[in-house]
């Protein structure tokens, strides 16, 4: 059974609840600790065992908040994807400066890194 729980924050504390399990209310500190101790609130609610119970915990922020967490996890996932190109690129710089005769050195000071990252890109290629 998948529950969908939110937390809100009130004072130094977060307040799991579940619209499935209204009574399955949970008080934690952390948020980390949410979904389990909101897990073991809903199997004693619902007259299951834990194990069958998986909890997933949606904070609720404030929606300007919401909004930059929103542009850095968009930025984030550009980043991750400009990184991939940027290491396919250097791969095949690598395998072509290298097929050209230069060195790991040579290689390394044309594109501007260490010879051991040349070393690096020249196995992965």
């Amino acid at each position: 059974m998948k529950i969908i729980a939110t937390a809100v924050r009130e004072d130094r504390h977060w307040l799991v609840r579940n619209d499935t399990y209204p009574s399955a209310f949970t008080t934690v500190t952390r948020l980390a600790d949410a979904a389990e101790a909101h897990r073991e609130a809903v199997a004693f609610v619902a007259g299951v065992p834990a194990a069958e119970i998986e909890v997933e915990v949606e904070p609720v922020v404030d929606e300007r908040l919401a909004d930059l967490i929103a542009e850095a996890r968009a930025a984030t996932r550009d980043a991750e994807r400009a990184q991939r190109v940027a290491a396919t690129l250097s791969r095949q710089a690598v395998a072509r400066l290298r097929a050209a005769g230069l060195t790991g050195v040579d290689t390394a000071a044309v594109l501007g890194v260490s010879p051991q990252r040349v070393s690096q890109l020249g196995k992965t290629a």
